[in-house]
């Protein structure tokens, strides 16, 4: 899988993972018997760690700490982007479910956008 077309599909392949590794963080620290609010916030922190390292390593190829500020910069505005357009997608009449359906190609292409040109830019690609 060479090329931005490769990377785009290994960019998505993670995105899977990702949320397999965010729900099961998130169901084991519940069944440990974990108050709600702390396995949400462990779960959360425990996959943005997991994400960074994820999308940093096995799709754009830069795992380097020093990036770590401008990713979690980015997951917080794609995350107020996501919320903005799902409430303008309410005062449409779209219910929660659908419209949060109908983003989740848009929320994919600025997520890699926004990674490839913001966060795991060229420059300083060392690994670590």
């Amino acid at each position: 899988m060479r090329g931005q077309r490769g990377n785009f599909l290994r960019f998505l392949l993670t995105g899977g993972l990702n949320t397999g590794f965010g729900y099961a963080s998130y169901a084991a620290l519940v069944l440990t018997g974990m108050p709600l609010w702390l396995a949400v916030a462990g779960s959360t922190l425990l996959a943005i760690v997991f994400n960074f390292y994820s999308y940093g390593g096995l799709v754009f190829g830069n795992t380097s700490a020093t990036v770590m500020p401008r990713f979690l910069v980015f997951y917080l505005t794609l995350g107020l982007v996501n919320f903005g357009l799902l409430r303008l997608l309410g005062m449409w009449g779209l219910g929660p479910l659908l419209a949060q359906a109908l983003l989740l190609p848009v929320l994919a292409v600025l997520g890699f956008l926004g990674m490839r040109t913001l966060v795991f830019t060229a420059a300083g690609k060392k690994a670590g």
